[in-house]
């Protein structure tokens, strides 16, 4: 079926929302190599899409969201008063604005219709509800049961607005830390790629991006048990232990390690006093969602201190550089760090 442009508002909805067909995910695709005007357009929505977290599940969260939605556009009416020179691009942006308006406000009438269907209310119905972080972003969220979740940069959390039944099931695609409300009588379960993590109440961060070669879970505190269909026999962590599993092989190991290191991406700042580079690497890492090679004989004899605030990895990369002897090299989303000869 032919695609016509005035659907792009719909076929972008549907691509930010998972429901895109094939068909329209490529037209989509040509879309955005026509300019670079579409692709800004497509910037925009998705940042609208992201900043109203359009998965409502009833009146009260609709209206909200569409509140969100008004004040947005409200704003950039606001900010393009008095532009006179742009105002034709002006006019065009906040029209566009209008119509995903108009889209996002059928999506969640249709939602909402849908749980009153058939005379059924819409707290009769099991809304499934996605928590997504843009590149270079991360997000602090509370859960219906409690549950306190950081999402890291490029991560989607998929949870229903409400856990019934005898576990609390979530699904994760990327990297997140969670903080489990505590219910003996009810396992907090992640889903994330081929593990499943089962937990009471803990503290712990998974790392699982699709991209990777490794799905890792470092426990905080707690205990999780560690399962699923490419897992052979459950696997229990204790306190300060890194559960790691090889996609390629389906290989999985435990190791000790200092299991705070792997959450200080939550963080705002980092501060290095007298560390080790191989402890330094591991923050770092998560901080930048890159992966980080070092070797470990030199990572583990060189300390560093410094701090870490809104500097990008190039910034402390080079600045690293210029106080310990190597020579680093960035290649897409990894970091090769050799000691300078």
């Amino acid at each position: 079926m032919k695609k016509e442009t005035n659907d792009i508002n719909e076929i972008i909805i549907r691509y930010l929302d998972g429901s895109a067909e094939l068909e329209e995910k490529m037209f989509l695709l040509r879309w955005l190599k026509e300019s670079d005007g579409n692709r800004n357009d497509f910037t925009a929505t998705r940042d609208l899409w992201l900043s109203c977290n359009v998965a409502a599940g009833n009146e009260l969260e609709v209206d909200i969201a569409l509140g969100k939605l008004k004040d947005r556009i409200l704003q950039e009416q606001g900010r393009m008063k008095g532009e006179s020179h742009t105002g034709r691009k002006s006019l065009s942006i906040v029209l566009r604005w209008t119509r995903v308006a108009a889209v996002l406000l059928l999506l969640l009438g249709i939602g909402y219709g849908i749980g009153c269907w058939k005379g059924r209310s819409v707290s009769d119905i099991m809304v499934q509800n996605q928590l997504i972080t843009a590149k270079g972003s991360k997000g602090r969220f509370t859960l219906p049961d409690g549950s306190v979740v950081w999402l890291n940069s490029e991560s989607k959390l998929t949870y229903p607005n409400r856990f019934t039944g005898g576990r609390r099931f979530v699904s994760l695609e990327g990297e997140a830390y969670f903080e489990v409300a505590k219910d003996a009588k009810k396992p907090f379960v992640v889903q994330a790629g081929e593990v499943d993590v089962e937990v009471l109440g803990t503290c712990f961060d998974l790392d699982s991006y699709s991209s990777g070669e490794f799905i890792e879970i470092a426990l905080l505190n707690g205990s999780v048990k560690i399962s699923g269909k490419a897992v052979k026999e459950p696997v229990c962590l204790k306190p300060n232990e890194l559960f790691r599993y090889r996609k390629s092989d389906q290989y999985s190991s435990v190791e000790e390690v200092k299991a705070g290191l792997y959450a200080d991406w939550i963080k705002d700042r980092l501060v290095f006093d007298n560390d080790c580079l191989s402890d330094i690497l591991i923050s770092m890492e998560g901080r930048y969602n890159m992966e980080i090679e070092c070797p470990q004989p030199f990572a583990a004899s060189t300390r560093l201190s410094f701090t870490i605030r809104q500097e990008s990895i190039e910034e402390i990369m080079e600045a690293m550089s210029l106080i310990v002897p190597i020579k680093y090299e960035i290649k897409g989303s990894k970091v090769y760090i050799t000691p300078r000869k």
